[in-house]
């Protein structure tokens, strides 16, 4: 009886050890997070001006009319002094899978893919979220749609 024990023993720490106690990321997931990052090191950037972190980093639609781009280069630059403002090195990047329920219960993602929503974290504080499309920042915006939920605004 004791073999048996040590084998199913032996044979269960075997198979633990074969599995990787954190999956790797996806190609995709890396990729994003690389856009996510070059993004707030564009930010942290006093030398380089929003207009063209607005121009480059974020998508936006082709017809943005003058209101929606100057609201975007003031919401740029609030993001931009917040960042500034941190030890970019102490950031963490997190997916709204792994972020956990604390920073996403009150998201209603509206159809959004969660793979492509990150959150930035600062000594485990939320600075901002943000959805990753075609390799550029699509949304850094939350905005309140009543009921305590919130939702992403694209331009």
């Amino acid at each position: 009886m004791k073999i048996k024990v040590k084998v199913l023993l032996l044979t269960f720490i075997s198979c633990m050890l074969s599995i990787p106690l954190f999956a790797q990321e996806s190609p995709a997931a890396t990729e994003n997070i690389a856009v996510l990052r070059r993004f707030v090191h564009r930010l942290n950037d006093p030398d380089l001006a929003t207009d063209i972190i607005l121009s480059q980093d974020i998508l936006t639609s082709k017809n943005l009319d003058e209101d929606q781009q100057e609201y975007l280069l003031a919401s740029l630059d609030e993001i931009r002094i917040n960042v500034q403002s941190k030890d970019i090195s102490q950031l963490e990047y997190i997916n709204f899978i792994a972020a956990g329920r604390k920073e996403t219960y009150d998201i209603d993602l509206e159809g959004i893919d969660p793979q492509q929503v990150y959150f930035v974290r600062y000594l485990k504080r939320f600075v901002f979220a943000a959805v990753i499309r075609d390799k550029k920042i699509a949304s850094f915006t939350l905005v309140s749609k009543g009921n305590n939920k919130a939702h992403f605004v694209f331009y």
